[in-house]
């Protein structure tokens, strides 16, 4: 009898130990965590749409080209030289005015033929050609530079057909917007003078844009007169 409960004391000794053995790796891998990712999978990048490329502003190309250029010794006149260069100024500078012109300036002399010998070698600008002149009844010794006035042609490229001509006077704007002031005499009258011309100028250009039928022909207070006296 003693034989028998030492025997199953064994086994049942020996049942618990085995048990114990199987459980303890059981609970180590229950309790283990699962592995954290090392890091999360990258967005597959998407392609980024191609720049979108900025048109540039078509220029605006002239809807008309003017050389322009003045006969500064055809008369052999006492004008002053000066003024020659403030009429030519001042007739560029409103063609410039308008946006649909592109003007350049001829810095050498031109007389007619020179005028229309240029406008036959251009393809694109027209020829305005100027003259200062005075009234042919008075002799140039006796000649009053408040009768200087403004004669004006425009050539065509490549044919040199005449397109416009016209004549452009210091006095003929009384009453129209333009200041008229007491000339002085002498020297004193010379930037007086200069004024009218500048203005006398700037009408020739004027009526160039209106003949050629140009936009942008008006600009306010074109006509009128700043005297720096």
């Amino acid at each position: 009898m003693t034989n028998h409960r030492r025997l199953l004391h064994l086994s049942v000794v020996a049942v618990f130990a085995l048990l114990a053995l199987w459980a303890g790796p059981v609970s180590a891998q229950s309790g283990r965590r699962a592995p954290r990712s090392s890091s999360a999978p990258a967005p597959t990048p998407t392609p980024q749409a191609a720049p979108v490329e900025k048109k540039l502003a078509a220029e605006t190309r002239a809807a008309l080209s003017f050389v322009v250029g003045i006969d500064r010794v055809a008369n052999f006149s006492n004008i002053p030289m000066y003024l020659y260069d403030s009429v030519l100024r001042a007739c560029v500078e409103r063609l410039d005015d308008s946006p649909s012109v592109k003007v350049d300036i001829a810095h050498r002399e031109m007389n007619r033929g020179e005028a229309v010998k240029r406008a036959k070698a251009e393809t694109d600008s027209h020829i305005v050609w100027i003259q200062l002149r005075f009234d042919n009844a008075r002799g140039l010794g006796d000649a009053d530079l408040s009768e200087v006035y403004i004669d004006y042609w425009v050539f065509a490229p490549t044919t040199a057909k005449m397109i416009t001509n016209g004549r452009s006077y210091q006095q003929e704007y009384r009453g129209g917007g333009v200041i008229v002031m007491p000339r002085p005499g002498g020297r004193a009258s010379l930037p007086y003078t200069e004024q009218l011309l500048r203005q006398a100028a700037r009408v020739a250009a004027e009526r160039i844009l209106s003949d050629m039928d140009l936009p942008g022909r008006s600009v306010p207070g074109g006509a009128s007169l700043e005297f720096k006296l």
